[in-house]
């Protein structure tokens, strides 16, 4: 690192700013001019004078609002990472849409909404068991995903540099780079778990926007209607929608690692893709974290290496069941101080799985959402990386169906979010971490409905006993039956062999119930 570097790091220190890297961003506000004016106002259309669709009333250019209240948690640092008060250190002007109009020019609906003025409600998609998709539909998704691997996204790009070097050596050329529609969902991912680079090899790792906190639910459930918008529009199907995978079997194995579905083991090494699935040949970007923090960088969607799940590695860890799920819907509470992962009778920390699924803690117990993801083990296992495995869409799929089912369950109001004192970005009217334009957990915290789409499950019923349990119950029901055909063949013979007193002979008595003997 030359002297000149170092002279900026020390100046950028006595300012409290250090640099941080960068995010991800439209292409058209990667310019020069934009990232020195921090102004990502585009226009809507070809006329240069309709900023954010002022004209037809649908945005307008306005300052960025972050919110300032206090967070808590193990971040302690101030102002030595540009994801606070997200997205100020890049942008401090961005288009505010009005009514139901959305995007970082205006010229999209929010979710849910359709039509010219985004004013007509959209049917719902509905998200299906992926066992339940007919071979038709099976295919589009798998295809959609493959598809969406080799697809350029068509409007946003990374950043390959630190925040500082963002224009690059001369000042004038943005260190911006394309990736694919879903290597860019896996850099979201990674970039809101990403460690605070304080210099070489001193990464701060006590950070984490999407975990680990309330927004766990939100940020996902975002990142998900994200990617389902971008693969509506890769394959011209509006009514498409993401599957998920109710993985409350109980079992040892996984359901859907098969060819057919998201890839079986491969023969001659178990920890890869078997080659005849299409997810075989598929690389991973975003893996080397450790590099990243020696290098003082940001994965730059380089491949490196193929996508693995270490089966063979695994433990005996089986996956959740049912009963599992129905504990954790009973909880009330959906936070609990100090909203981290220690809560103790939080629904989102028990979904999450930190805590048991009944809320009670203990740190030694991996449950639901996470145990699923050390069940699955290699690419899976790690937070940086694990969006990279296909099985991470149809996962968080579920998981965000169960939040639903606790949102219907319970109506709560938006009190039940903490204002502040959560992690950093976890806070109610926090903006999550790397979404642009800047949207908060609270917009999110809704019934998926009033999103636009809903599940097609019920997960309002009791757990339905397994076949041990029913045959148990049967083989008691037969047993009682058998005793009880006994009893009456024995009072039967001694009748018989007694004989029988008529009825005419029997002696009343006048003495009543309630009465003394």
């Amino acid at each position: 690192m030359g002297p000149l570097w170092w002279g900026l790091l020390l100046c950028c220190l006595g300012c409290g700013i250090l640099p941080g890297v960068g995010a991800q961003f439209p292409r058209v506000c990667m310019t020069v001019d934009s990232l020195l004016s921090k102004e990502c106002c585009p226009p809507l259309g070809v006329e240069p004078a309709n900023v954010c669709g002022s004209r037809a009333g649908r945005g307008q250019c306005m300052e960025v609002q972050a919110d300032t209240r206090p967070w808590s948690g193990p971040y302690v640092l101030r102002n030595q990472d540009d994801r606070e008060w997200w997205p100020r250190k890049f942008f401090n002007q961005t288009c505010k849409c009005t009514g139901n109009f959305a995007g970082y020019n205006c010229g999209d609906c929010k979710f849910g909404w359709t039509g010219p003025n985004c004013d007509r409600k959209k049917p719902p998609v509905v998200r299906q068991n992926i066992h339940s998709l007919s071979p038709q539909e099976r295919e589009q998704f798998l295809g959609a995903l493959d598809l969406a691997k080799n697809t350029t996204h068509p409007d946003y790009v990374i950043t390959t540099q630190h925040w500082l070097g963002l224009l690059g050596p001369n000042g004038t050329e943005p260190q911006v780079a394309n990736c694919s529609i879903y290597d860019f969902f896996v850099w979201l991912h990674y970039y809101s778990v990403r460690d605070t680079l304080l210099g070489p090899g001193n990464p701060y790792k006590a950070i984490d926007f999407s975990h680990q906190g309330p927004a766990f639910v939100t940020w996902h459930r975002y990142h998900l209607l994200w990617l389902e918008r971008d693969l509506q529009r890769l394959i011209g199907n509006e009514s498409f929608a993401l599957p998920y995978w109710n993985f409350a079997t109980g079992r040892s194995e996984c359901d859907i690692c098969t060819d057919q579905l998201l890839g079986a083991a491969r023969q001659d090494d178990p920890t890869l893709i078997s080659q005849n699935s299409r997810f075989s040949s598929w690389e991973i970007v975003c893996d080397s974290l450790d590099d990243y923090n020696r290098r003082v960088t940001l994965c730059n969607g380089t491949y490196e290496g193929l996508l693995r799940r270490n089966q063979v590695g695994r433990t005996s860890e089986k996956l959740p069941t049912l009963k599992d799920i129905q504990d954790c819907l009973s909880l009330k509470k959906f936070d609990n101080p100090p909203f981290f992962q220690n809560s103790t009778f939080s629904f989102r920390n028990a979904l999450e799985g930190f805590d048991k699924a009944d809320g009670t803690l203990d740190s030694q117990t991996r449950s639901l959402h996470n145990l699923v993801h050390s069940f699955l083990n290699g690419t899976n296992a790690l937070p940086h990386s694990a969006a990279n495995d296909p099985i991470f869409v149809v996962l968080h799929s579920f998981t965000d169906a169960i939040f639903d089912e606790w949102m219907k369950r319970f109506n709560p109001s938006v009190d039940a979010w903490p204002r502040e004192l959560a992690p950093i970005g976890h806070n109610r009217k926090h903006n999550m971490v790397p979404f642009f334009p800047p949207v908060t957990n609270e917009e999110f915290f809704l019934t998926a409905d009033q999103l636009g789409y809903r599940y097609a499950i019920d997960l309002s019923v009791e757990e339905t006993p397994s076949w041990t349990t029913t045959l148990s119950v049967v083989v008691g029901m037969l047993v009682a039956l058998v005793g009880l055909f006994m009893l009456l063949a024995f009072l039967q013979y001694r009748r018989l062999r007694t004989g029988y007193t008529p009825l005419m002979e029997t002696h009343l008595s006048n003495m009543r119930y309630t009465d003394e003997a």
